[in-house]
């Protein structure tokens, strides 16, 4: 992966860690998972980078973002999300948003669409509330492991991953406040959010994307279908042989098509 500077924006609540790379083209902001941090994205950065002017932002809680004790709902990420985008950016940004990122993705582009040109979803748990998964990583994380000790026990809860995901995990969370496992184990996290009123307030351009269940997809197919017809200017896909991680997974598909879907957008504004 190529270097990408990373700078600091001073959000009204806390600082936010970001990498930017060169201008090559209209803002794509990048926004990670769970857990994760702005190098979650490395399997896709460059590529991106090639036709876009790319930021790729830390979560509150996350990377070497700032902490904000007790808020870390659903309804709490957005705040910094729309600064940035508003003060960093500059002009409306294509979003694409990662489980929590993309959770964080729509609720930005509910309140502030102009703000956002057009946003991609990569499987956003919409209607979850809790899982043994997040308590899992709060048990981790509250032992303050080394790097190389994290990657032994995220080996275990995903035997799977390669070793460079695993590493680049491991990196990742031992960055991360321990609160913010917290509301996601206690099933708190989605404590005043409401799915379906945000969805349905959205008029930007948006691609849902979901993985396969069988295969650890953060959305079931009800939801799905539930979410595709809220979305009035949505459109839809499921990948049936990925996982969550479908950035991860398939780098070059996932790069593809997100870049054909901003493509059509960038002509319909062209036109207007």
């Amino acid at each position: 992966m190529t270097t990408y500077p990373e700078k600091k924006f001073a959000a009204s609540t806390i600082e936010v860690n970001y990498a930017e790379g060169p201008d090559n083209g209209p803002p794509l902001v990048l926004i990670h998972g769970i857990g994760g941090r702005w190098m979650n994205w490395s399997p896709v950065i460059d590529e991106f980078a090639n036709d876009w002017h790319v930021f790729a932002v830390d979560l509150r809680g996350h990377g070497d973002s700032g902490r904000t004790p007790d808020s870390y709902r659903f309804i709490d990420y957005p705040i910094e999300i729309v600064e940035f985008l508003r003060n960093v950016v500059g002009e409306p940004a294509f979003l694409v948003g990662h489980s929590l990122g993309a959770v964080t993705s729509s609720g930005v582009c509910a309140v502030t669409p102009d703000l956002v040109a057009a946003a991609v979803l990569e499987d956003p748990p919409l209607y979850v509330e809790g899982t043994d998964q997040f308590q899992s990583m709060l048990d981790l994380r509250k032992k303050n492991l080394s790097v190389e000790d994290t990657a032994v026990e995220l080996r275990k809860l995903s035997p799977d991953a390669s070793e460079y995901t695993i590493q680049r995990r491991a990196v990742a969370v031992t960055k991360v406040d321990p609160g913010v496992w917290v509301p996601a184990g206690e099933g708190t996290i989605a404590e005043l959010w409401d799915p379906d009123a945000v969805l349905s307030e959205i008029e930007t351009p948006v691609l849902l994307m979901q993985a396969s269940p069988d295969l650890g997809a953060a959305l079931s197919d009800v939801e799905a279908t539930r979410a595709d017809d809220l979305l009035t200017n949505g459109r839809y896909v499921k990948w049936n042989d990925v996982g969550h991680g479908m950035h991860d997974a398939e780098p070059e598909r996932f790069v593809q098509l997100v870049n054909a879907f901003f493509a059509q957008i960038l002509r319909k504004l062209a036109k207007a």
